[in-house]
């Protein structure tokens, strides 16, 4: 039952096979439907996640998100190596990377601020700059070193995301008939 009493009707999703498209629409509309059980859901496991990485990056979530967004140009490409039949290995070894400028675009953090953060990273071994001023993970035989030194966080946040897929399966399996 929906917020203020009304009943709405809620989709059964078909199978993931139906396309992802279709099927991140019909969760919507479960989550919709449930929005109380769906985000006291989603915003306790968003707590606990940011309250354990304010804990490992020192309450600077700022590098924290500058450090995520560094990342994820490095996944893309492994991503990408893994879907074109590839070596992710080889593609791990790949400078994918991000200007200081775009990161201050994209985090709305100062450039100044966004360029000590890196510095600080930097210090840490955590990324490294390239001769073009595009700053990317640094990787020690094969591994990003900043994913070493953020083992336990990257542990615990696997259980927190296979719970949190638990929670809003059911709601969806549970809710969606």
């Amino acid at each position: 039952m929906a917020s203020g009493g009304k009943s709405k009707k809620i989709l059964v999703l078909p199978s993931i096979t139906t396309g992802r498209a279709a099927f991140a629409k019909q969760a919507e509309a479960v989550f919709s439907a449930c929005y109380l059980e769906y985000q006291y859901t989603f915003v306790e496991f968003f707590v606990k996640h940011l309250t354990d990485a304010s804990v490992e990056f020192d309450g600077d979530l700022q590098q924290m998100l500058i450090v995520a967004i560094i990342g994820q140009a490095k996944i893309r490409a492994v991503k990408a190596a893994i879907e074109a039949g590839q070596d992710p290995g080889q593609a791990m070894q790949t400078l994918a990377g991000i200007s200081a400028s775009r990161l201050s675009d994209i985090t709305s953090v100062p450039r100044q601020t966004v360029r000590r953060k890196l510095a600080a990273m930097r210090d840490k071994g955590w990324i490294e700059q390239d001769p073009d001023g595009l700053w990317h993970i640094a990787v020690k035989d094969g591994e990003a070193v900043v994913r070493d030194d953020l083992g336990s966080i990257d542990a615990r946040s696997l259980g927190r995301i296979a719970r949190l897929y638990s929670d809003l399966h059911f709601i969806v399996v549970s809710k969606g008939k």
